[in-house]
Order: C-alpha cells, then structure tokens, then sequence
C-alpha cells in the first residue's frame, strides 16, 4: 500500500500541470508600484518573507496562464547580487506574456532600475509552464543568471543541493519493496 502511495506521488505533479506557487516577501510588496506591477492584485496580498526562503512551504493557486517568478536583487554596494524582493504567482493576474511562444518552458526579461533612493536593483520577471514551476529550482535558476550576468557574486553552486522528490520517492519505494 505505502509503495503504491508513493509511486503514486511520483505521477501527481503530471496530473495537475496548472498550479503556480503564490507568495511575495515584504520588501515586495512595500515597494510594489516602483516594480511596475498593478497597484489592485497587490493590495489584495500578504507580505510573507518565506517566500524568500527557498526551504519553506509556500502557497499555491491553480492557473490557466503561465506561472511567474519576479526576482529583485540589489545591484552594486555592500549587498551586489542580495535577493531583497520575490513574487511568485499566476501570470494572469500580472502583464504580458499571457502564454509562452510554442516550445519554450520558460522566459525571463532583466530590467535594472535605480530607486528613489538611488540604490540600482536588477527586476528579473521570469514566466514558466508545469507544475508550481515557479518554485524552489527556480530560485536556483535565477541565481544563476544573475551570477552570469554580474560575475562577481558569490557562487552558490558549491552548496549542497536538495534531491529531487521524485527521485528520493523512487529511491523510498525501492527500500521499501
């Protein structure tokens, strides 16, 4: 029964492709209309700083649209290349694009912006099809971009990496038959 559970576990994502995950960190969210984003879905959210932090749960909404990932990190200074805003949610609440061009999983634009305090930012929406693909690997993703495109940040591709749930699922259920 359990190695039918979990095989079935592997199967479920497949099953419900359209969810994104929904969340924005407090920064966002406080600073919401100099990101360019509408001023009455973002009244509507509730800052929440996990959604900073790739090893928490986060919430999930279904969608017909793409799922988007709005990733802002500080540009220059003590804190070059710091993720100090995020917001994941469903694409149709937000700007073009309302899908993503035929055989494309995943789009991602930069915009770098000085705020009124004269401190640079680097805007990265990035839109995606499949299951809450706006998720933890994509955080990964977006660091990655960023480091190629500012060099100097540190590189986190030397830390540890979580393993897959499908595979750690599989590798469960082989122990477990």
């Amino acid at each position: 029964m359990l190695v039918t559970l979990l095989i079935f576990g592997l199967f479920l994502p497949a099953a419900s492709p359209s969810m994104c995950y929904q969340c924005t960190s407090e920064l966002a969210l406080i600073n919401w209309s100099r990101y360019g984003l509408p001023p009455t879905h973002g009244d509507s959210m509730m800052a929440d700083d996990a959604c900073l932090d790739e090893s928490s749960p986060l919430g999930h909404v279904p969608c017909s649209a793409p799922c988007m990932t709005i990733n802002i990190t500080a540009v220059g200074g003590k804190h070059n290349g710091k993720v100090i805003g995020v917001v994941r949610d469903c694409q149709t609440y937000f700007r073009n694009p309302k899908s993503l061009p035929e055989g494309t999983d995943r789009i991602c634009r930069h915009s770098v912006r000085d705020t009124v305090r004269n401190h640079r930012i680097n805007v990265t929406f990035c839109y995606c099809k499949g299951y809450l693909c706006n998720g933890k690997t994509e955080q990964v993703q977006l660091r990655r971009l960023a480091q190629r495109r500012y060099p100097r940040l540190p590189d986190d591709s030397r830390t540890s990496r979580p393993i897959p749930l499908g595979f750690a699922m599989l590798a469960i259920s082989w122990l477990v038959g």
